[in-house]
């Protein structure tokens, strides 16, 4: 595929970077966001295991996401406004989407345990429209953050110090938002990318996902699938 040349006929930037990685985060929270307010939706009340399980799993898919924005505020912002300025108003906007989705998350968790005690059309319609909220807002932040911000990540930021930033990321998730976002990602990725992946993954997080994470991501997917 050819690369466009800039308006200047200079040639393009040379990648520092790869941030696909972000983008595969990406693709993950999309589809969790498109299960979870169905699964909330058509979850039988007298179910109590699912409920709870899926309770705890929105509550963590919440969370994740929150990390995922603090994340990007402590570590990206000021690096790319500091070495692209132009890119001053895509990270003005991003600022704010961040904190747009942070005041819908801020609602969650009291309409997660309203209907995790209390299972019905009310609270789960409650907690199926927020989800859906999220959905909406994150969407079109994901795409402009995939359209405006991460080429200039590939550009500014080495691969080294990507490398250490994703080491970061990853000491905030719980193990089970790591076997979430570890099996999705694998879902999406063709047989080709998976094993590119695999050589970079450490052994340890291998061997824990096959012994332990395999069973616990087809868990908590089934859960999140609705029965009907």
């Amino acid at each position: 595929m050819s690369v466009p040349m800039p308006a200047t006929g200079d040639q393009p930037p040379a990648k520092l970077c790869d941030a696909n990685d972000l983008v595969l985060a990406h693709q993950s929270f999309r589809r969790l966001y498109a299960l979870a307010p169905d699964a909330v939706r058509h979850a039988d009340a007298d179910d109590r295991r699912r409920i709870d399980s899926i309770a705890k799993n929105v509550a963590l898919i919440n969370d994740a996401l929150h990390h995922h924005h603090r994340f990007e505020d402590d570590y990206l912002w000021d690096t790319l406004e500091g070495r692209r300025p132009a890119c001053a108003l895509h990270v003005a906007a991003m600022k704010r989407d961040h904190a747009d989705v942070a005041h819908l998350l801020d609602d969650a968790p009291q309409l997660i345990e309203a209907w995790r005690r209390a299972p019905g059309p009310d609270t789960a319609t409650a907690l199926g429209d927020k989800l859906d909220d999220i959905a909406r807002v994150l969407g079109a932040h994901l795409n402009a953050e995939e359209e405006h911000i991460v080429p200039v990540i590939e550009e500014v930021i080495t691969a080294t110090e990507w490398e250490e930033m994703g080491e970061v990321v990853q000491k905030t998730y719980h193990r089970s938002q790591i076997f979430m976002f570890y099996g999705l990602i694998l879902e999406v990725m063709s047989p080709a990318e998976r094993a590119e992946l695999e050589k970079e993954v450490p052994l340890p997080i291998k061997v824990l996902y096959a012994l332990v994470g395999r069973r616990q991501y087809a868990r908590i997917m089934h859960d999140l699938r609705p029965t009907r």
